[in-house]
C-alpha cells in the first residue's frame, strides 16, 4: 500500500510538471475516484500552484533568481509572488514526502497560542524528523537520529531493527526526504555523519562498495567523513561534484549553484568542465562559467548545523528563504519593501517564530503579520 502511495506522488509531481501521460493521468484520476481524502490533497496543490508562473521556473530558483525575477517583472503583486513560488518548489521537489505527511501528521500541531497580540499564533520551530524510502519503496517515518549498520540494516538509537536491507541494495540507493520545519542525523554505514537541512533529500545505498563511497544531495547537508584511503566519498549535487577521503564540510544546493564550504581536511569540488581543490575555509561556488574559490564565513555558511540563525549583511530574500525552510511558511511581501537593504543578527533556530520575527523587527525597519503559516512582510510605516 504504501508503495503505491509512493508512486501516487511521483505521479502527481509529472502532473504539476506537465509531464505526465495519458496512461498515468488515468491512474491518477482512479486514485482520486477511491478515496476523497485524496482529492483533498491534490487541491491543496493546486492551491499553491495557481500563481501564474511558468513551471520552467521552478528548476532554477535560487535567491539570486528570485530577486532578478522580481526586479525585472512589473505586473502587479510581484512581490507576494516570489515566495509562493518557493513554496511550490518545495512540493514539487518533495512531492512524496509531503504526502506521506499530509496523510499521518495534523495540520495544525505545529501552531500555538501566540502571547503578541501582534501575531494571530506562533509556530514552533522544526523537529527532528524524516521519511525514509528504502530502494525497494518501503516506506517509514522517522523520528530520531538513524544508523546504518555494516550489513545495511537500519536501526534507531536503542538499537532497534527500523528496517532490513533491500534485495535490490546494491542496485537502487535509499532515500531520506527531509521536508520543511524538520531535520535529521545520520550515520552511514562507513561511518560517516550527516546533518541534513529542512527541505532536502538525500540519496544513499545501505552499503558501500569496495571501490568508493557515494551519495547524492539536493538542499543542504553537512559531512563529517569517516577515514578511508581506500575508498574515497563522492557528494553529488546538482552540477557539482565532491569528492573526499576524510574531512568536514557542508554543502548548500537549494539553487542551481550548489556552495561547499570546508571546515576541516581537504576535498576536490569539480564540474564537467573544471576541478578545484579546497582547503579549510575556503568555499566553492559552482557555476555555469566554472567554479569560484572565496573565503568562506565558516560561523554564517555552518549556523544553521550549530542551531542557530546567522543573517550577517543578508538581504530580506535570503532571510525569508531560511525562515520558509525552516518553519514551513508561506511568505508575502507588500509595496515598498527594499530588497537592496541588509541586515544582521542572530537567534538559536530553536526560537519560536514570533522571537526570531522581534529580532529581525528589532534591526530593521520591517513589521510582520502572522496568521498560521502565513507571512506577510511590510515596512513599518505600512502598518496601522
Amino acid at each position: 500500500m504504501e508503495k503505491n502511495l509512493f508512486y501516487i506522488a511521483e505521479l502527481l509531481s509529472k502532473k504539476f510538471q506537465q509531464e505526465i501521460t495519458p496512461e498515468e493521468d488515468k491512474i491518477i484520476s482512479e486514485w482520486l475516484q477511491a478515496n476523497s481524502k485524496n482529492e483533498e490533497f491534490l487541491e491543496r496543490l493546486k492551491a499553491k500552484a495557481k500563481i501564474g508562473i511558468d513551471v520552467s521556473f521552478f528548476d532554477s530558483l535560487d535567491s539570486k533568481k528570485a530577486w532578478r525575477h522580481i526586479a525585472q517583472r512589473k505586473r502587479k503583486n510581484t512581490f507576494q509572488l516570489i515566495f509562493r513560488v518557493a513554496a511550490v518548489f518545495a512540493v514539487i521537489f518533495s512531492c512524496a514526502a509531503i504526502f506521506y505527511f499530509y496523510q499521518n501528521i495534523p495540520t495544525n500541531e505545529r501552531y500555538v497560542k501566540s502571547t503578541d497580540t501582534r501575531f494571530k499564533n506562533d509556530v514552533l520551530p522544526a523537529s527532528l524528523g524524516a521519511r525514509l524510502i528504502r530502494s525497494d519503496g518501503e516506506l517509514i517515518g522517522v523520528k530520531d537520529k538513524i544508523s546504518i549498520l555494516a550489513d545495511g540494516r537500519i536501526v534507531d538509537p536503542t538499537n532497534q531493527l527500523l528496517m532490513q536491507t533491500a534485495v535490490d541494495s546494491s542496485i537502487k540507493p535509499n532515500t531520506l526526504v527531509v521536508p520543511a520545519a524538520n531535520y535529521f542525523n545520520l550515520t552511514l554505514a562507513d561511518g560517516t555523519r550527516v546533518w541534513v537541512n529542512a527541505n532536502s533529500e538525500l540519496q544513499f545505498p545501505s552499503k558501500f562498495g569496495t571501490k568508493e563511497r557515494r551519495v547524492k544531495l539536493k538542499g543542504e547537508a553537512y559531512f563529517e567523513v569517516a577515514k578511508d584511503a581506500t575508498r574515497p566519498f563522492f557528494v553529488e549535487s546538482g552540477q557539482a561534484k565532491i569528492r573526499v577521503l576524510g574531512t568536514h564540510f557542508n554543502v548548500s544546493a537549494y539553487g542551481d549553484h550548489p556552495v561547499t564550504s570546508l571546515e576541516e581536511g581537504k576535498v576536490q569540488v569539480s564540474n564537467a568542465k573544471d576541478i578545484e581543490t579546497l582547503y579549510p575555509g575556503q568555499k566553492a561556488v559552482v557555476g555555469e562559467n566554472g567554479i569560484m574559490l572565496a573565503q568562506a564565513d565558516l560561523h554564517k555558511e555552518l549556523a544553521w548545523k550549530n542551531n542557530s540563525f546567522y543573517f550577517k549583511k543578508d538581504n530580506i530574500v535570503k532571510i525569508a528563504e531560511q525562515l520558509q525552510n525552516w518553519y514551513d511558511l508561506e511568505i508575502s511581501f507588500s509595496k515598498g519593501i527594499s530588497f537592496s537593504k541588509t541586515y544582521t543578527g542572530e537567534i538559536p533556530r530553536s526560537a519560536n517564530l514570533s522571537q526570531v520575527l522581534k529580532m529581525l523587527g528589532f534591526v530593521s525597519d520591517l513589521e510582520f503579520k502572522l496568521d498560521k503559516n502565513k507571512l506577510l512582510i511590510l515596512k513599518r510605516q505600512a502598518m496601522k
